[in-house]
């Protein structure tokens, strides 16, 4: 095997002339991991033109695409929840939530927050009281948890949908005189760097990690199925798509989840 890689630049553009680039090259697969999923059906239709069989990589999807490898989103917000729900499900609440989502029309934001609200749903001793766009980014996780904290200063939990939210709730938490350090639990969803950093400091409480490098393994691993006309092992046989594992990360094991993904590089 050879591998050709392009770089999007996260450009719509380049998204699209890099995919018929690699096509007009004469590849036997594509991996596409796109900036902008709208792009996708009219280089998915090209390659068929082809015969490559194309295999999109996370972030969201469209058009007649043959393989798609998830993260496991709606069981990274139940994940979250049940966290919640182990720490404090037994002592008196109502334990008010806030819930900082992804930017509208996120495919992968709206399965991270539907697995964590419907699961503390469930659960009488919670209730969620406000829900507001984070726009992905930390400034926008500080002012979405500014509002939350101003208008509930008794709030317990606060459960965003990517870790760069979640940074910035933390900061807006600081300002609010709130802390993981006296109880309150601060989730966020991705495992980067700067969140697991929070953790070890304490600031914390746990992030939903997803696994890139798994997934570009399995990605792989589909195309090549494809090329050998099996199948690549699709949970979801209708959507052909491939549900990846999500974990987990608190103080108790971040020191175990880094050593498995050091291992990786």
């Amino acid at each position: 095997m050879e591998a050709i890689v392009v770089d999007q630049k996260s450009d719509q553009n380049a998204q699209v002339s890099g995919s018929l680039d690699l096509i007009n090259q004469g590849i036997s697969g594509l991996i596409v991991t796109p900036v902008q999923p709208s792009a996708l059906p009219s280089t998915i239709d090209a390659a068929h033109a082809a015969k490559i069989p194309v295999v999109i990589a996370d972030i969201g999807t469209a058009g007649d695409y043959d393989g798609y490898i998830l993260s496991n989103n709606y069981n990274g917000g139940e994940l979250a929840a049940q966290h919640v729900i182990a720490e404090l499900g037994d002592k008196p609440g109502p334990h008010k939530v806030g819930v900082i989502e992804l930017h509208a029309g996120s495919v992968v934001g709206e399965e991270r927050v539907a697995g964590f609200v419907d699961t503390i749903k469930a659960n009488d001793a919670f209730e969620i009281v406000s829900s507001l766009d984070g726009n992905d980014t930390v400034d926008g996780g500080f002012a979405a948890a500014q509002d939350m904290l101003s208008a509930n200063p008794d709030l317990a939990v606060i459960y965003a949908a990517n870790d760069d939210s979640a940074i910035g709730a933390q900061r807006a938490m600081e300002t609010a005189g709130k802390s993981v350090a006296d109880g309150f639990y601060l989730i966020g969803f991705d495992g980067s760097d700067g969140a697991q950093d929070l953790i070890k400091q304490g600031l914390m409480s746990a992030t939903v990690a997803q696994d890139p490098f798994g997934q570009g393994k399995k990605a792989v691993e589909a195309v090549l199925a494809l090329l050998e006309g099996k199948d690549p092992g699709y949970d979801d046989a209708a959507a052909k798509t491939v549900f990846f594992p999500v974990e987990l990360v608190t103080a108790e094991n971040l020191a175990d989840f880094q050593a498995s993904r050091a291992s990786q590089k």
